[in-house]
């Protein structure tokens, strides 16, 4: 991973945007859809810039200097031109605030992602900068297999997460809570724009008999292609992402076993891989033990003969 994947809140906090054409115009919506002040430095804007000032946004109409960088949080540079995007660079940079240069990742700090913006649901893809057309067709896939109301769906949840969180006891009770929720009929009586029988049924089930998060533990096996993380499916992905302990092979490539929740357990299966599989499932753990299918197995084998 060569650039941290954060989000940032902005609302209200101060960000320059240096630059006055096309490329800044594009840089402005999306700090305005994000809530930002806005300091705009440009001798000259487009029509485009133009017509998106308004009082979340300050216009100095002249050339960048280094002591516009005073009071300001981030730093975009959008000047289309090498030498004056550098000098922006170099000033954000000595001044100790983190900057990004419109398609120049060599001079940012800020690496500007594909965003795929549902309201509440925000997904950022991003190539480091090495490829915007290619996280551009990510996103677009990504899109499609958001279902449309999802972010009705986490409207939904947030109404009912505080009385989750007081009747369930437990981070691991409360989690699980949670994925039957959005596996279930609640979650789908909500995207079908069912919401006052949604809140009937998740009121039950907070207070049900379960609601301390007592669960049957769970065993599920997955073959899997050992060294071939593309060739996994959306349903192996699914049960790695709902496993409690994930227990793999030696021969298990690294990039499978990290596909699983970065907070689930994860052990090579030896020795004790036994007694670890039976404490989870006692627990009402879900144990996922991955395997090697046959088909790779006897590849790897007739390849070392």
């Amino acid at each position: 991973m060569h650039a941290f994947p954060l989000f940032v809140r902005l609302e209200n906090r101060r960000v320059l945007l240096v630059g006055g054409g096309a490329m800044a115009a594009a840089k402005l919506r999306l700090l305005l859809s994000a809530d930002a002040t806005v300091t705009l430095v440009a001798p000259d804007l487009s029509a485009d810039l133009r017509a998106l000032l308004d009082g979340k946004v300050a216009w100095i109409a002249r050339t960048f200097r280094a002591a516009d960088l005073t009071g300001h949080a981030l730093v975009f540079s959008a000047l289309e031109d090498e030498a004056g995007d550098a000098a922006v660079s170099a000033a954000a940079r000595a001044a100790g605030i983190l900057v990004n240069v419109v398609d120049r990742p060599g001079l940012s700090d800020l690496v500007m992602p594909a965003v795929v913006d549902r309201g509440e649901i925000v997904v950022a893809i991003s190539t480091n900068g090495a490829s915007p057309v290619l996280a551009q067709r990510v996103r677009a896939a990504i899109e499609a297999a958001i279902p449309h109301g999802i972010e009705k769906l986490v409207a939904f949840a947030r109404r009912f997460r505080s009385a989750v969180h007081h009747r369930i006891e437990g981070h691991d009770g409360r989690r699980r809570f949670w994925s039957g929720f959005f596996d279930g009929p609640i979650a789908a009586a909500v995207l079908a724009g069912q919401e006052r029988l949604a809140a009937r049924e998740i009121i039950r089930a907070i207070n049900g008999k379960d609601v301390d998060g007592g669960a049957i533990g769970q065993l599920t096996e997955l073959l899997v292609d050992p060294t071939t993380p593309d060739l996994l499916t959306l349903r192996d992905l699914r049960t790695l992402q709902q496993a409690d302990l994930v227990l793999f092979d030696s021969g298990i490539a690294r990039e499978i076993v990290d596909l699983s929740r970065r907070d689930a357990r994860r052990a090579v299966w030896d020795e004790a891989g036994d007694a670890l599989q039976a404490a989870a499932i006692a627990a009402g753990r879900h144990v996922v033990r991955v395997r090697a299918h046959e088909g790779a197995v006897l590849r790897a084998m007739q390849a070392r003969s």
